[in-house]
């Protein structure tokens, strides 16, 4: 900064360097520190800090410096890295930017008025301020006095560069200086790398013309960032001569043939053909291209960075990957070839693809063959190893088993007393549970007994063992009597076996139950469900899962097309093609182990309700069989994209392409036709479970006869020539329109005739009431949940890294209400006495928590002004784009009934939030 006030005119030339050069004297007088580069953002290392230590810098969302005195940077660092957090110490004398350079603020504040200051003739953006640094600040002695002791908000300052809307054009950073670090850092918080361009002057070594390789890199780099050369003063003093060479070479691309497409020909589907091996990985490739490719997926996989276009001379730093990151990269090296690689070879002998694989290949590194789990070609690119993404799979796929292996043990004395008499009344209480639980574990393969695994929590890892229920009640083998607001994962909206199912029941286990011949109730189901939605044609089956099969099958038989758009976020049943998580190179992944990498090939995982999904679909929407939806996502319930789900409709009619709404969690649920009469869209398919069948496992199919005819052909008539004119698929099951089912839908759909929309309005409106005073439950004991809710669908919501989040279901339990991690839901069998009694056991649960040292405190308070945004019951109440913030600076925030709202800092009252609404 000390020389772009130079450049600037701030200071004069001489001044500028005397000013740096007693600065340098001042910090030499000091005691020596330490500072520690830190792979993980300032938020999470603050509240980590030592006495006397501070951040030093702020490099990256995800890269930190702290500073400070040796022994507690020292002791900072063995914390860290015992959670596993990549860090390393900098070779630096001091503490520079930290408390330990306040002794000489003041006597170089006296050194800076001493000199003459004058406002910049050039902008200059102030990494103090992350602001264009103004004539005020410039000639500020308090300004430059405070620059060796603030943190250096050098990200901040790159993202108010990249974003600055005063800029005209792509913005383009130029690295004046040796090294590469600078523009290395402000590569890594670029969104877009072709717009948003960092070139270095220099390289990392000199030595052997090192460095005029690395300028002319430079110069070309601004040429093709449309910077203009001034060629005459580059070249002044060369001399040049004109020499034939030789015509270019023309790139090499190869074009494989496609697999065979899906054809449909006299109501028969002819099989496509097999897939052909991968196109970027060809037949003919070298071992070296065959390692290089492998070197890439490691390193895309771990980044992020999209790599493929990248060539093998590029350094990764200029690709980049910083220092801490290629420590990572050196130890997934070693464990995927077996070969022993150190981040000083990767930053120096070995800096780029070209070079490390000549390394691996002569340590014997196997370069003739790729990975088993590399996708076949498609449009969608490969895919790779899903566990490297746990976190969204939790998320998302809820009954995969989620075992943690390590154990971590590092509470206080106070907190492992409360954890050891609340494990001793969890299993006094559950005792007949978990004997129930140890004693059959052998022989019951089960995940649901181990999801949620970690050792520290081993003695309370299993399920309440449910003995008998009625309405929203359960009771447990030792008598224990609960609420229950899992409510069969939402399958339940009466309660258990109420009074008009029970009936329906018994009556039809009288008449017999028949598997095989077709059943009268089929018919009545099949009706009721087109009368209730509007649907043209329906078809049932066991589950919802099964029902989302179908759809996407249909799809494809009447368009011939293979590719399906779904988006993260969603979760679509257990089927392997929506088991699958995407990125941002707009790869489809397999969600789960087991599940390979060819079983996903066919799909697109986008962004749900962002404007760049709708312009990727608008782009490639004629190449898709369907959009498979979840219009209000069970785990994301606060997000309901109205206007995103409305192109899309207008998309999909436009391409000929299938709408399909999965609601078998918001259908009937929300509303008689759930999420499509709510947001006034009507989908091509709509997929439904759970709810309609009253209790029995039961999924089904309703839509347009265009689609539903793939399944039978379409109608016909005895008597005349006509026949079935559609081309079908196949879709049948053993125990499809099981008798016992099929009576207690008819019940289930017959009931919510009668009752009409009211019922659906009374229950949501008893939830939203129960809402609201969790959460103001949760903002009295400053915890860091929320309930977010969706008719009487509600989830208890909170950050990731927030730990023993357990607790609160567990402490839940012990208080009586049957709760797990998952979509919580109130039913019809619920009272209001039931809701007072739910609301008592978070307070208690609260209570326990805050008394239990725990569980953090939220670090902010949630505020509301003037009223709350939109009207009661409008279902766009809350309908907010997370990439679209009202005004610069807003965040997204929860409001007191668990929707979501922008809020912005309270100028008045530090720490505060005011909440933006509608005028």
């Amino acid at each position: 900064e000390f020389a772009a006030a130079a450049l600037a005119g701030t200071f004069s030339l001489e001044d500028a360097v005397r000013l740096v050069a007693e600065r340098g004297r001042m910090m030499e007088e000091l005691p020596g520190g330490t500072m520690l580069s830190i792979r993980a953002a300032e938020e999470v290392v603050l509240p980590l800090l030592p006495e006397g230590c501070s951040i030093a810098a702020n490099n990256g969302p995800q890269l930190c410096v702290a500073s400070g005195p040796d022994d507690a940077i020292a002791a900072l660092q063995q914390q860290l890295e015992k959670d596993g957090v990549q860090c390393k110490t900098l070779h630096t004398s001091h503490a520079f930017h930290s408390p330990m350079m306040d002794p000489i603020v003041a006597p170089y504040r006296k050194v800076v008025e001493s000199v003459e200051r004058h406002a910049p003739r050039i902008p200059i953006i102030s990494t103090v301020t992350a602001k264009w640094l103004t004539d005020e600040e410039a000639i500020s002695p308090e300004y430059w006095s405070g620059h060796l002791r603030a943190t250096v908000r050098f990200a901040q300052a790159v993202q108010f560069a990249w974003n600055n809307e005063e800029l005209t054009g792509d913005p383009v950073m130029l690295e004046v200086g040796p090294r590469t670090t600078a523009s290395t850092l402000a590569r890594q918080q670029s969104a877009d790398p072709k717009r948003q361009v960092a070139v270095p002057s220099l390289g990392d070594h000199a030595g052997d013309g090192i460095e005029l390789v690395q300028l002319l890199k430079a110069v070309g780099g601004l040429w093709r960032a449309g910077v203009t050369i001034d060629r005459e003063r580059f070249e002044e003093g060369e001399q040049r001569r004109r020499i034939p060479i030789p015509t270019y070479a023309f790139e090499r691309v190869r074009h494989w043939v496609d697999p065979v497409e899906l054809v449909v020909q006299g109501g028969m589907v002819k099989a496509a053909a097999p897939a052909a091996e991968a196109a970027d990985v060809p037949s003919d490739a070298s071992p070296k291209e065959r390692l290089i490719i492998r070197i890439k997926d490691l390193l895309e996989s771990s980044s992020g960075i999209e790599l493929q276009d990248v060539s093998n001379d590029t350094t990764f730093l200029e690709m980049g990957l910083d220092s801490l990151f290629l420590t990572q990269v050196a130890m997934s090296l070693q464990k995927k070839f077996g070969v022993k690689v150190t981040f000083r070879q990767l930053n120096e002998e070995l800096p780029n693809l070209d070079r490390l694989a000549d390394f691996l290949l002569e340590h014997g590194a196997d370069g003739t063959t790729t990975e088993q789990t590399k996708a076949a070609p498609s449009t969608n690119g490969p895919a790779t190893d899903a566990t490297e993404d746990a976190p969204e799979l939790k998320k998302v796929f809820g009954a995969q088993a989620r075992i943690q292996k390590e154990k971590k043990d590092d509470l206080t004395p106070e907190q492992r007393a409360w954890f050891n008499d609340f494990v001793q009344r969890y299993t006094s209480r559950t005792a007949k549970s978990k004997a129930f639980t140890q004693q059959h574990r052998k022989e019951m393969a089960d995940p649901r007994v181990v999801t949620g695994f970690k050792p520290q929590l081993k003695e309370l890892t299993y399920q309440v063992v449910v003995d008998r229920s009625e309405g929203c009640h359960l009771w447990d083998l030792d008598g224990n009597e609960y609420i229950d607001i899992l409510s069969g994962f939402g399958s339940s909206l009466f309660g258990y076996m109420p009074d008009f199912i029970r009936k329906a029941c018994h009556e039809q286990l009288d008449r017999g139950i028949e598997i095989g011949p077709m059943h009268p109730l089929a018919a009545d189901v099949c009706h009721l469900l087109c009368e209730l939605t509007g649907g043209e044609r329906a078809a049932v089956c066991n589950t919802g899962s099964e029902a989302v099969l179908g759809a996407m099958r249909m799809a494809r038989t009447v368009t011939g097309r293979s590719l399906i758009i779904s988006f993260s976020g969603s979760y679509h049943g257990i089927n392997d093609e929506v088991i699958i998580r995407g990125s941002k190179s707009k790869r489809s992944y397999p969600g789960a182990p087991g599940i390979m990498p060819e079983a996903v090939h066919n799909m697109l995982v986008l962004d749900y309700g962002t404007p760049e999904s709708l312009e990727i679909i608008r782009e490639r929407c004629h190449e898709a069989a369907a959009i498979l939806v979840e219009p209000v996502q069970s785990r994301r319930m606060e997000f309901r994209p109205v206007d995103f789900l409305q192109e899309l409709r207008q998309i999909t009619e436009e391409h000929g392409t299938a709408l399909i709404f999965d609601e078998v969690i918001t259908g009937f649920r929300m509303h008689p036709n759930g999420a499509q009469s709510l947001f006034g869209i009507e989908a091509d398919i709509g997929t439904y479970g759970k709810v309609i069948g009253g209790g029995m496992p039961i999924g089904a199919m309703i839509g347009r006869s265009k689609w539903m005819d793939a399944l039978d052909g379409g109608p016909w008539q005895f008597g005349d020539d006509s026949v079935p004119e559609a081309g079908v698929t196949y879709f049948a099951g053993t125990f499809v329109r099981h008798p016992l089912t099929m009576a207690a839908a008819k019940a289930a759909l017959v009931h919510l005739k009668e009752q009409g929309p009211a019922l659906q309005e009374r229950l949501n409106d008893m939830t939203a009431d129960m809402v609201r005073r969790v959460n103001d439950l949760f903002d009295e004991h400053r915890l860091p949940f929320r309930w977010v809710t969706f008719g009487s669908a509600f989830k208890t919501k909170y950050d990731d890294t927030v730990e023993n989040t357990e607790l609160f279901f567990m402490l839940m339990r012990l208080h009586g209400v049957h709760v797990l991690d998952f979509p919580h839901f109130l039913t019809t069998a619920h009272t209001e006495a039931d809701v007072d009694r739910i609301v008592e056991a978070v307070e208690k649960t609260c209570i326990e928590l805050r008394a239990s040292g725990l569980m953090p405190e939220r670090t902010y308070p949630i505020e509301t002004v003037n009223g709350v945004l939109g009207a009661a019951g409008d279902p766009r109440e809350r309908i907010i784009r997370a990439d679209n913030p009202p005004r610069p600076g807003a965040r997204l925030g929860s409001t007191p009934d668990g929707g979501a709202a922008w809020f912005v800092p309270d100028p008045e009252r530090e720490g505060k939030y005011l909440m933006l609404v509608e005028a």
